[in-house]
C-alpha cells in the first residue's frame, strides 16, 4: 500500500470514528449552589445600580428588616446565616459563614456576568457594568463569605 493510499485510509477511518462518536456537551458555567450567591443575585444584582429594591428582596431571603446604622442599612436572617449591607447608590454586600467549596468565586463571577453589559474577568476584584454604571465585584473568604458590589468612582 503506497503512502497516499494509507493516508487516505487513515483519514477516512478518523472521519468515520468522529461521526460515530456521541457528542459531548461541555458545561463551563458552574451550577449556582450557594444560598449566599443566590441571595446576592436577588438582592444586589437585580436592584443595581441604585439598590433601591434591595430591602424588599432581602425579605424574600428571610431578612425581615434592614436597620439603619447611619452609614448603611444592615440585617441578618433569623439563624444568622445570611447578612446584608446596603448603602443606596454605593454598595451592596451579602455575607454567609465559611463554605468549603472551591468553586464559589467562579459561581459568583458567572452570576454577575449574566447582569453585566461588559465581559467579567475570571478573578476578583473584577469590574462590571450595570445599567451603564461601573462597579467592582469582590469575593472575600476571610472569616466567612462576603460577596460585594461597590460602585466605582
Amino acid at each position: 500500500m503506497n503512502t497516499l493510499t494509507r493516508t487516505a485510509l487513515l483519514a477516512s477511518l478518523a472521519l468515520l470514528s468522529a461521526c460515530s462518536s456521541v457528542p459531548r456537551e461541555i458545561n463551563r458555567e458552574p451550577t449556582i449552589t450557594s444560598p449566599g450567591i443566590l441571595a446576592f443575585r436577588d438582592i444586589c444584582l437585580k436592584s443595581a445600580p441604585s439598590f433601591a429594591g434591595a430591602e424588599t428582596a432581602a425579605r424574600a431571603h428571610g431578612i425581615a428588616e434592614l436597620s439603619d446604622a447611619g452609614f448603611a442599612k444592615m440585617g441578618m436572617n433569623q439563624d444568622q446565616t445570611l447578612g446584608v449591607q446596603v448603602q443606596l447608590n454605593k454598595e451592596c454586600a451579602v455575607t454567609t459563614p465559611n463554605q468549603n467549596d472551591s468553586s464559589l468565586t467562579q459561581q459568583f463571577l458567572s452570576t454577575a456576568g449574566k447582569f453585566s453589559s461588559t465581559p467579567v474577568a475570571q478573578s476578583v476584584p473584577a469590574r462590571i457594568t450595570l445599567d451603564g454604571q461601573a462597579f467592582i465585584l469582590m469575593h472575600d473568604r476571610r472569616g466567612g463569605e462576603a460577596y460585594v458590589l461597590l460602585k466605582a468612582h
